[in-house]
């Protein structure tokens, strides 16, 4: 049999097979592992100020110009709270992250420094501003009359809706345990709401809220302290090449009509991005290490 011609053709079937096979898996697996690296995805990470969706829709703009730029798919991922959100950009599991000033003061306290790529600039203004705010039928006008009053925060990481009101009341003398009752709303909007339902008498939102609910019902009890504006960084790893791409891309975001149409949509009185640094938020941490939070 092993001289068989008919036996032969076969083992000589079977060998060709066999060889076409693994060539064709050697040809698809070269191409798999480029098309991985050309296909990276990177993580847009923000902390959730608004909800969910609205967030999703302001900073996906963002990322569909980011990623025509960068020839590399940008993902829109919303933390489920500011101490998440911290976290993950801390352990390098988020390659781009949007900041609010308290949250990166902690971060870089508990984890260090990551490379810094641009801070948001409002109305010309890299500063953040936000306001004390009670219904506009209240009779209260100044900050300490809030002592024995309820008090609406946001986020305990937020910084405009809890950690520079904290420091607000305690410059007037008002600790928390001077107060009725507080809570810890999720979000601006929330905080907003709680005011103008009367379920809190007075609350603390940044101005960009202030201006959407002022309308409906609220008054600015006091202006707050201003600080220096929300700020982008990227993972600590990622390649100092694509950190100053990035970072280009992003400081030359306001010369771009298209760049610019992704920033407005992100906040409709965003003027650009400008440069940042660490000591820009100096004045925070003072603030913070003044009354003790």
């Amino acid at each position: 049999m092993r001289n068989d011609p008919g036996h032969r053709r076969d083992r000589i079937c079977r060998v060709i097979a066999a060889w076409m096979v693994f060539s064709l898996l050697l040809g698809h697996s070269i191409p798999a592992r480029a098309a991985d690296r050309a296909g990276q995805t990177l993580l847009l990470g923000v902390h959730p100020y608004l909800s969910y969706g609205e967030l999703q829709n302001r900073f996906l703009p963002l990322a569909h110009y980011l990623s025509k730029s960068l020839g590399m798919t940008v993902r829109v991922r919303v933390g489920r709270n500011y101490a998440e959100h911290v976290d993950e950009i801390g352990n390098d599991r988020i390659d781009i992250a949007y900041f609010g000033p308290i949250s990166y003061v902690h971060m870089v306290e508990k984890y260090g420094s990551k490379p810094l790529l641009a801070r948001l600039e409002r109305n010309g203004k890299a500063a953040l501003v936000g306001h004390i705010v009670v219904p506009d039928n209240s009779p209260l006008r100044h900050v300490t009359e809030l002592r024995g009053k309820a008090f609406a925060f946001g986020d305990p990481e937020s910084t405009m809706s809890t950690v520079v009101p904290q420091a607000v009341l305690a410059a007037a003398g008002i600790t928390l345990g001077d107060l009725s009752h507080y809570a810890n709303y999720r979000g601006h909007s929330n905080v907003a709401l709680a005011v103008l339902s009367g379920q809190m008498d007075a609350g603390a939102i940044k101005s960009e809220v202030y201006e959407e609910f002022k309308e409906r019902g609220l008054r600015s009890l006091a202006r707050m302290p201003e600080v220096s504006e929300h700020l982008f960084v990227a993972r600590g790893d990622m390649p100092p090449s694509l950190v100053e791409k990035i970072r280009v891309l992003l400081l030359g975001i306001a010369g771009d009509p298209e760049g610019m149409q992704a920033l407005k949509a992100l906040h409709r009185d965003a003027t650009g991005l400008v440069p940042v640094s660490d000591g820009d938020y100096d004045p925070l941490r003072k603030l913070l290490t003044s009354t003790g939070q």
